[in-house]
């Protein structure tokens, strides 16, 4: 049981970045926050070859948040935890197992170069860089689960965030067909520093380093007003995330994945409502990857808006 637990893929992998954006900023003086609740399952992941095999079936639930505030009419700072925390998950079959625990959390400022809030202004393009940190939130202890597992207590069968701080950087460029219709092409890679810890339950104490990500999305998005003080959108995302070897003690560990997901979303936004609210639902599901789970995800994004 231990060796099937612990070959488990990240569950840091497990939910698809819910706070891809465009390239929008928000006006001066507006604080958005969202809230996102969201439900992953799969009972199938993508082997090295990219063929689909069969695992135990998984699900967890996931909390995501975000703060964002407009510091002037180009620049948005914020900061964003997503996917959050994995409040709980389960493993069919595996009672003992713990799917539990934080991920990493992203800082950073948004610039707007170009649009029509931007540094340069443009009605027909936008274009918005955020560089920004990664910061760990928590620590694996590999030989805690052992000792947990040994001892006939609940372990955690797989790492829930890298715990490395990581440097990156996100792009948006927003193309407007028309004033309602406009796609997006989004980018966001990080590399990870160096970190000594322990790596998984029969690893502990060594020096890994986790590499890159890089995450590439287009998204056609279409919005309307379907009365006065509401708005609807609909949107289409095609996401592809790959991520590099992880080195232990120098060692590679054969493991660099890949995934392609398609996400059809659409919201309500109640602009007239004294605390303005947007209610977003989504459905993620895996296409195709390479030591990934072929995961199915629904979310809900709820964003409030407060000028001050």
């Amino acid at each position: 049981m231990l060796k099937k637990a612990i070959a488990l893929p990240l569950l840091a992998g497990l939910v698809i970045p819910v706070f891809a954006d465009d390239a929008k900023v928000l006006p001066q003086g507006v604080l958005r926050t969202t809230l996102v609740p969201s439900l992953t399952t799969f009972d199938e992941t993508f082997d090295a070859d990219g063929e689909r095999q069969d695992t135990d079936a998984v699900s967890v639930n996931t909390l995501s948040i975000a703060l964002e505030y407009g510091v002037n009419d180009w620049i948005t700072a914020g900061a964003q935890w997503a996917p959050g925390y994995i409040l709980s998950g389960e493993v069919d079959g595996n009672d003992r197992v713990e799917l539990t625990g934080a991920n990493d959390l992203f800082v950073g400022a948004k610039l707007q170069a170009l649009g029509a809030q931007g540094y340069s202004r443009s009605d027909t393009m936008r274009f918005a860089v955020t560089p920004g940190i990664k910061v760990p939130i928590s620590q694996y202890d590999g030989e805690e689960q052992l000792e947990n597992f040994l001892g006939g207590d609940d372990f955690k069968a797989a790492r829930t965030d890298r715990g490395a701080w990581g440097l990156g950087a996100r792009f948006s460029f927003d193309y407007l067909i028309t004033p309602d219709f406009y796609i997006n092409f989004y980018n966001q890679s990080s590399f990870f520093l160096e970190t000594e810890q322990d790596y998984s339950v029969t690893t502990s104490d060594v020096t890994v380093q986790y590499g890159s990500e890089a995450i590439f999305e287009v998204e056609p998005n279409y919005s309307m007003s379907a009365s006065n003080g509401v708005q609807l959108s609909f949107g289409l995302p095609v996401t592809y995330t790959m991520t590099g070897e992880t080195e232990v003690d120098g060692n590679g560990q054969d493991d660099e994945s890949y995934s392609l997901a398609v996400e059809p979303n659409m919201s309500v936004f109640f602009t007239q409502w004294a605390l303005p609210t947007q209610f977003q639902l989504g459905y993620s599901t895996t296409l195709a990857g390479e030591n990934a789970n072929a995961a199915n995800t629904i979310s809900l994004q709820i964003k409030n808006f407060l000028r001050f």
